[in-house]
């Protein structure tokens, strides 16, 4: 019995794993994104923060499927970090007009999925015991 219950904890670190990985190839990419498609400076240097927010959420990934002690604390600073700045930099962006229409549109879309999937790997691990 208790095997299943690791197995399942084993199972449900994975998953959270998985979403760290999309997470952060959402960010990257966009972020990539940003600075190919940004009329100015301000689109460049949001793209470029975004990029290496991307980034970072990979090792967390690793950490989480590792199941490293610091996995916790890491992917809740990482996620928390992306949900911060992706929903700043979307309304600098529209202050701005850093992006035109059609790239705009995409990043709000973009920004919308990686934000949801980053909640709930956020609220998932808030839940979890230490």
């Amino acid at each position: 019995m208790e095997t299943s219950r690791h197995r399942r904890i084993g199972q449900r670190w994975a998953l959270l794993a998985v979403l760290e990985f999309v997470v952060g190839g959402i960010v990257m990419l966009g972020g990539a994104a940003l600075v190919y498609f940004s009329i100015d400076s301000t689109g460049m240097s949001l793209g470029i923060v975004h990029a290496i927010l991307g980034l970072m959420a990979f090792p967390a990934g690793y950490l989480l499927l590792s199941s490293n002690a610091r996995a916790r604390t890491l992917t809740l600073g990482v996620d928390t970090a992306i949900i911060a700045f992706s929903i700043a930099s979307e309304i600098i962006l529209s202050t701005t007009s850093s992006l035109p229409s059609g790239p705009f549109a995409d990043s709000v879309i973009g920004t919308a999925v990686a934000v949801l999937i980053a909640a709930l790997i956020v609220y998932q691990l808030i839940r979890a015991r230490p």
